[in-house]
């Protein structure tokens, strides 16, 4: 049974080595690799040609103009003749094992449309950070963003095609969208309790406030959207997962509140509403907590933002 392991590459050059020398290590034998160079200005054209002349019965190169990864994975999936799928973002790389392992268990399990992997961010100092899903609670594992992530999981080819392809118009949020699709359409997921995947995080630098901005919106736009399908579809035996649900978009809201209180107010009343109480924790002290409660969102966000004015600031 094939896997195609797609790699969409805009100006990678530097990370684009050590991904296709891992997806080239792999010991599963029936496997292909398809790069798709999306548009890049820099040497990472180069990089897959030099693969390719290398690798000609292995590797095969797609190029289109720039048009995003989604749009990059879609095009190596449409060319792709796997019955699974490795989607191998340029700047991460998997173990040896990875497709044997997951390939074995999608086996015993029946060919899901969908098996999650857990995996290490690789920090810019060198630090690894595990991140496990949450095993066995799909809709909890994908509200609380522990559900794998692009390169950790193996997604069936077929299951993907039907539910439409990834997404083109997202910047972010983009495999955690495309998974809410597949659960939507009741897909059947199975869980690799196993790191086998490195994923780079790179230095952030200066990222603009509306590209921040445009993050968070997403990502409450998303969770807004799988609050509106848990309640419509059941809202009795997911109330959990709905409450949960709450929570983070509340969180996320607070943070969108800081610098644009009337669209965070809109969006409080859209996707939480009455009733609700913030849960006491990191982010959330028993103080705001009591206010919220007391005054509701509106009122103790401006009384936090007059009370902060009002502390003197350092020397």
């Amino acid at each position: 049974m094939r896997v195609s392991i797609v790699i969409p590459c805009h100006n990678v050059q530097e990370h684009l080595p050590k991904a296709l020398d891992s997806a080239l290590a792999q010991q599963y034998p029936d496997m292909e690799i398809i790069c798709v160079d999306d548009g890049s200005t820099d040497g990472t054209g180069a990089v897959i040609a030099d693969f390719v002349a290398r690798f000609p019965d292995r590797i095969r190169a797609i190029t289109q103009v720039n048009q995003g990864a989604s749009s990059a994975r879609n095009a190596g999936m449409a060319a792709s003749t796997g019955t699974y799928l490795q989607f191998l973002d340029a700047d991460d790389s998997i173990l040896p094992h990875k497709l044997a392992a997951q390939m074995d268990l999608a086996v015993k399990a029946g060919l899901p449309d969908l098996i999650v992997g857990d995996f290490e961010q690789v920090m810019p100092d060198g630090l690894l950070l595990p991140a496990l899903a949450l095993y066995h609670q799909p809709w909890m594992a994908l509200i609380r963003t522990r559900m794998g992530t692009t390169s950790a999981n193996l997604w069936k080819r077929e299951a993907v095609e039907r539910v439409g392809g990834w997404n083109e118009e997202l910047a972010s949020s983009q495999d955690y969208e495309l998974m809410f699709r597949l659960l939507k359409a009741d897909a059947t997921v199975a869980w690799d309790p196993h790191i086998r995947t490195h994923v780079l995080k790179r230095p952030t630098g200066s990222i603009s406030r509306t590209g921040m901005r445009a993050n968070w919106d997403r990502y409450i736009t998303l969770r807004h959207a799988m609050l509106e399908h848990l309640k419509a579809t059941d809202a009795v035996g997911r109330a959990a997962e709905i409450e949960t649900l709450r929570q983070y978009i509340f969180m996320a809201l607070r943070i969108v509140a800081a610098e644009d209180l009337p669209s965070a107010i809109a969006s409080y009343r859209r996707s939480i509403g009455r009733g609700f109480r913030p849960q006491v924790g990191k982010a959330i002290t028993e103080r705001y907590a009591a206010l919220h409660n007391l005054l509701g969102f509106p009122l103790t966000e401006r009384l936090m933002r007059l009370v902060k004015g009002r502390r003197p600031q350092p020397a």
